[in-house]
């Protein structure tokens, strides 16, 4: 069986939109979270465009993607806060490492 480019593109959107409802609904029932009053399909677009940004800038490892969707699910677009922004998008740095260090100060600060 062979599929065309399309319907492995449809297959692997398919795939994605599966992860992120399932992300978006572990965060819907996490109550220790304090999230923003909405709809869960407004959560879930919001997850989604965060996690297609993830990956153009290279992300790879699971739990800081999903670390950072949590982010994205208490805080509304902050991907676009310039200082953290400034900070993953740093010139000739890599974005995940970037962010990988983020964590690691902010852990050892708590």
């Amino acid at each position: 069986m062979q599929f065309t480019a399309e319907q492995i593109n449809n297959i692997l959107a398919q795939e994605k939109d599966t992860y992120i409802w399932q992300i978006t609904h572990k965060i819907k029932a996490d109550k220790q979270l304090t999230l923003p009053d909405e709809e869960i399909k407004d959560l879930f677009n919001r997850l989604k465009t965060t996690y297609d940004y993830l990956l153009k800038l290279g992300f790879s490892k699971k739990f800081l993607i999903e670390a950072f969707l949590y982010a994205e699910a208490t805080n509304p677009n902050i991907k676009d806060q310039p200082r953290l922004k400034a900070w993953i998008e740093k010139e000739n740095e890599n974005p995940e490492k970037q962010f990988e260090d983020l964590l690691f100060i902010a852990n050892k600060i708590q």
